[in-house]
């Protein structure tokens, strides 16, 4: 499993707009990393339930990155 990022540098189009007033659109770009087997089992969802004989699991509903401050 993977899991892909889309960055976009907004800071461009923000200036062109406020700048220029001319909207361009973000540039993009996409980075995909493989999981590895102790991620996939952290993030795997738990079954929850059972509903006419369907198994019902949890979902992600959100997904963020948090930078780590260093000393």
């Amino acid at each position: 499993m993977k899991i892909t990022f889309i960055i976009a540098d907004t800071w461009e189009t923000e200036a062109r707009l406020r700048y220029e007033n001319e909207h361009v659109p973000y540039k993009k770009r996409t980075v995909t990393i493989n999981l590895t087997d102790e991620q996939l089992k952290q993030i795997q969802c738990r079954k929850i339930g059972k509903e006419s004989n369907e198994d019902k699991f949890e979902e992600i509903i959100d997904c963020f990155i948090e930078n780590e401050k260093s000393d």
